[in-house]
């Protein structure tokens, strides 16, 4: 058993000393690191990082995206009993400078000096008199830096060469520190991406994430003897790609670090054994296999979504019969007894359809590299559609949920018990809570708030008490803020976060997410947010796939520059506004299961500009307060009354 997470990748190392820990591309070159150079490499920095100042409880402003020194700069500063406060190097300057404001830095380590030169019209005198070293990692001229910081300015081989030094005086540095290191201890302060508000500094100790390495290492079910391999593209300083990693470095896991646009092409060369992943990326997948599949001959594509019908249903059946179902109320012992029968005689059925799918959709595995065994999904609710169809074709998505606060798992299904729809059984160690608004437990099938308990949750927001009173009771039990429901064999499912429920005028109340993921299923559609508070209808703004877009222009013979130019954010065609708005009516309907109150009455169609950091979160949610801001002039036609053809 580890005694803290530090200790992780010297363990890994001794056993595995010459596995390719992280492979890494340039260009066309890529790099390889072993466990036993990723380990000298965290031996040489914690020294360096030492030498030059850093010490425990520390504050360090670490402001860089996914690279090797990335994951290796965490373990030094864990060594040294610092507090990292990662952030990545493409955020906003502004949301930087808040950060290291706030959460009391007085280091910063950061990529290139193009980034120091950003923050250098942000930050004020008493931040960089506050900053007693700034850490850069690419070697640059400094020139156009103001000088007074030159002094400051500390380069990574400077540093590594100066940390192999410092070890020749003290070799056994890391395992001073690793004996040192309390479970209780203050290891990060990771700033919230929030849809709303102003972030939020998470405080989360080496226990919270000890307790996810130790519960979640299991269900991943990552046999270290193999040497698999992960590809990587969530942010590194995002709790759920870290943990993540803490899981895959004592598995023995080899890392390729990859990013959004080069993620597809990476599954296809590097043939991953494992990933983690969020919705949007099986959105993106979805649509272009939907494309495909829509060009085919008739009597193939019957053929193909027939197969895709049977092995749901094999799969349904056989996870039913162990124990992985959704019924919302307490069955009788007959009713119970009839329908195991049901499927045990559906998966008697079906077991030839299965075994000649899974020879079908081998060209579809392909496409995420064939040898992909499962993706765990979270950061997002996963919609039932992709669920339901890349389970069916061999992909395995296990559904995952967590969050920020603890780091992060409280739920996920097994490869063993992969539920369509389900949000999954809770972590080892953990409670969950269904209640009601009063605080009484909701009953089965009875939709409340998840509370949850265990050694993850985080110890508060650094310097805002009356935030962390809000959602921390003095027993330990976190409110998470999101609307579940537990069903009668003890699976929970997430079906939307309290503040978001919008409440109409006529007091019925809608979850916007079910809505929303059913919108994007249009291959027209990218993102979607529904509105509605206060108001008779529900309405939505819609972002626009922009070669979608441009396809459907070229079919109706309207020129893609008057589709550009006709609103500076909206797409005010009357012709592709009745298309889309038609789209959306077919997809929010009686027939999927949708309530008259839940329709959409009317659209706004925007471009798809939205980016990471603005419209988007580092794991591609919109951020709604965001988004309601910057098209609020253009809402007003969205209200009865109102006049689509609004002008900027």
């Amino acid at each position: 058993m580890i005694r803290n997470i530090l200790e992780i990748p010297f363990i890994t190392s001794g056993q595995y000393p010459d596995r390719i820990s992280h492979k890494t591309k340039n260009a066309d070159t890529a790099e390889f690191k072993t466990y036993r150079e990723f380990t000298q490499l965290i031996r040489e920095l914690s020294a360096g990082f030492k030498a030059s100042g850093i010490c425990k409880d520390n504050h360090v402003g670490f402001f860089v995206n996914n690279r090797y020194e990335w994951i290796a700069t965490d373990f030094a500063l864990m060594a040294l009993g610092a507090v990292s406060v990662p952030r990545g190097s493409d955020t906003m300057p502004k949301e930087l400078k808040f950060i290291y404001e706030h959460s009391d830095s007085v280091f910063l380590i950061i990529e290139k000096v193009k980034q120091l030169e950003e923050l250098e019209g942000h930050f004020t005198d008493e931040n960089w008199k506050s900053c007693l070293k700034i850490f850069i990692m690419d070697r640059d001229p400094i020139g156009s830096v103001n000088k007074k910081y030159h002094d400051k300015i500390v380069f990574y081989n400077d540093l590594v060469t100066l940390g192999k030094l410092e070890l020749k005086k003290e070799p056994d540095l890391i395992e001073k520190k690793i004996n040192e290191i309390e479970l209780d201890d203050l290891f990060t302060i990771v700033y919230t991406s929030g849809t709303t508000g102003n972030p939020k500094g998470v405080m989360l100790t080496q226990r919270n994430f000890y307790q996810n390495v130790v519960a979640n290492t299991p269900r991943l079910q990552i046999d270290p003897d193999k040497g698999e391999v992960t590809v990587v593209m969530l942010p590194s300083w995002h709790v759920y790609e870290r943990a993540f990693e803490y899981c895959g470095i004592i598995s023995g896991l080899t890392f390729v670090y990859s990013s959004a646009k080069r993620f597809a092409a990476d599954l296809l060369e590097e043939k991953p054994n494992i990933i983690i992943s969020v919705p949007r990326v099986w959105e993106s997948i979805y649509q272009k296999l939907i494309k495909a599949l829509s060009v085919m001959p008739f009597f193939k594509r019957h053929l193909v979504f027939s197969f895709i019908k049977i092995n749901q249903i094999f799969l349904s059946s056989s996870f039913y019969l162990k124990g992985g179902y959704i019924s919302l109320k307490k069955r009788s012992f007959l009713r119970k007894a009839f329908a195991y029968f049901y499927n045990l005689l559906r998966f008697l059925i079906t077991f030839p359809g299965h075994i000649l799918a899974g020879r079908l959709f081998k060209p579809f595995r392909e496409k995420v590299g064939g040898a992909l065994r499962g993706a765990t999904c979270g950061a997002g609710s996963l919609p039932k559609y992709l669920d339901e169809l890349f389970n069916s074709i061999g992909i395995t998505l296990i559904n995952a949920y967590g969050m920020t606060e603890c780091a992060p798992g409280i739920l996920s299904r097994t490869f063993g018990l992969n539920t369509f729809g389900s949000t999954g059984y809770p972590f080892d160690n953990t409670e969950v809570q269904v209640r009601r608004k009063d605080g009484t437990i909701a009953e089965i099938g009875e939709k409340g708030i998840l509370f949850a308990k265990g050694p993850q949750v985080m110890k508060g927001y650094y310097k805002n008490p009356a935030a962390t009173e809000a959602v921390l009771d003095e027993n330990g039990w976190l409110n998470t803020g999101d609307l579940s429901i537990k069903t009668e064999n003890g699976e929970f499912l997430i079906v939307g976060r309290d503040k978001d429920t919008i409440v109409l005028m006529g007091g019925e109340n809608v979850e916007p997410e079910p809505i929303e993921d059913k919108i994007k299923e249009s291959i027209y559609i990218d993102h979607a947010v529904v509105l509605g508070q206060d108001s008779k209808q529900l309405t939505a703004i819609v972002a626009v796939n922009e070669e979608e877009l441009m396809r459907l222009a070229e079919e109706l013979k309207i020129s893609a520059n008057v589709l550009k130019t006709e609103g500076k954010f909206s797409i005010e065609n009357d012709v592709v506004y009745e298309i889309l708005m038609k789209e959306v009516n077919s997809l929010i309907s009686k027939e999927h299961g949708f309530k008259p109150f839940e329709f959409i009455s009317k659209i706004l169609p925007v471009h798809n500009d939205f980016s990471i950091g603005k419209e988007l979160t580092q794991t591609l949610k919109v951020k709604r307060a965001y988004i309601e801001e910057k098209y609020k002039d253009l809402i007003s036609f969205l209200t009865p009354g109102g006049d689509k053809k609004k002008k900027e």
